[in-house]
């Protein structure tokens, strides 16, 4: 019983890291473009680029092996109800992070260009992609949502 409990203590932390980190990445960019600064916009993007690299998708990893931890440990069934459900919105999670990641990597080299060259105003590239990054930024908060309703509640969603 020990190692369920470190396994699902763990597993709630990680979780907590990576919903945190996600919403701070986000409302941090919200209210950096709101400000049309061009140094504040580079200087999140950094943060954020540097989170995922570090906190981010090691969360990811993290949530993703002590939950099959976990299962193993409570003799559930890998392909069926609540699990695989979970297991299928954690892959979606996967997939969008590393599309998230490619479309703030691109908005930091935008804005990392614009501050270099001292730019005052943020080029219209930078916008059409943040309109791309917004895209990804809602399923992710969806599939968030959804995950933390399996991991609590541990029932089927249909």
């Amino acid at each position: 019983m020990v190692l369920y409990h470190v396994l699902l203590y763990i597993h709630i932390f990680a979780a907590m890291v990576m919903v945190g980190i996600s919403l701070a990445n986000g409302f941090g960019k919200m209210f950096a473009d709101r400000t049309g600064n061009v140094h504040r916009m580079a200087s999140v993007l950094a943060l954020t680029v540097y989170f995922n690299k570090v906190l981010i998708f090691p969360s990811l990893v993290v949530v993703a092996l002590s939950g099959i931890g976990l299962t193993v440990i409570l003799h559930l069934p890998l392909l069926g109800g609540w699990v695989l459900q979970a297991t299928i919105i954690l892959a979606v999670l996967f997939i969008l992070f590393f599309v998230g990641n490619h479309y703030e990597n691109r908005l930091h080299q935008i804005a990392g260009r614009s501050e270099e060259n001292k730019q005052q105003v943020i080029s219209d590239k930078y916008w059409s992609v943040s309109k791309r990054y917004y895209l990804t930024g809602f399923p992710v908060i969806v599939a968030i949502l959804l995950i933390l309703y399996l991991m609590i509640f541990q029932r089927s969603l249909f």
